[in-house]
C-alpha cells in the first residue's frame, strides 16, 4: 500500500512539474533550464510533504534537503538509464519509449527505497 501511495503522490508531482514548467516558459517567458529548475524544486517540495504526511506518515522534520538531493539524483538516473537505452539500442520511437520506460522504473525503484529506508525511516 506504501508503494502505491508513493506512486500516487508521484503522479500529483508530475503534474505539479508540468504546470509550473509550462508557465514558467510560456507566461513569465523564463528559459526552458530555469522553468525546469524552479519546477523541480517546487515539485518536489510538493511530494516531499505528501510523503511525509500521507505517505510514509513521518515526523522527521529535516528531510526537506536530504528528499530533495536524493530526489535529484533519481532523476538523472532516469535520464541516464534513457539516455544508454537510447545509445546502445537506437533511437527508434519505440526504443525511446522503452527507455522512457526502463529510466522511470529505475528512478521509481531509487526514489522509493532511499524515501523509505533513509530519509523517512522510522526512528
Amino acid at each position: 500500500m506504501t508503494f502505491l501511495r508513493f506512486c500516487a503522490v508521484g503522479t500529483l508531482g508530475f503534474l505539479v512539474d508540468a504546470a509550473i514548467t509550462l508557465a514558467m516558459t510560456e507566461v513569465i517567458q523564463s528559459g526552458p533550464t530555469t522553468g525546469r529548475i524552479v519546477a523541480f524544486i517546487v515539485a518536489a517540495t510538493v511530494t516531499w510533504h505528501l510523503n511525509r504526511r500521507y505517505t510514509f506518515r513521518s515526523s522527521a522534520k529535516a528531510s526537506w534537503l536530504p528528499y530533495l538531493t536524493f530526489t535529484a539524483l533519481g532523476a538523472l538516473i532516469n535520464v541516464g538509464v534513457y539516455l544508454i537505452w537510447i545509445h546502445v539500442l537506437g533511437a527508434a520511437p519505440m526504443q525511446i519509449v522503452l527507455g522512457i520506460a526502463c529510466g522511470s522504473i529505475a528512478a521509481l525503484s531509487f526514489n522509493f527505497l532511499v524515501s523509505r529506508h533513509v530519509v523517512f525511516r522510522a526512528r
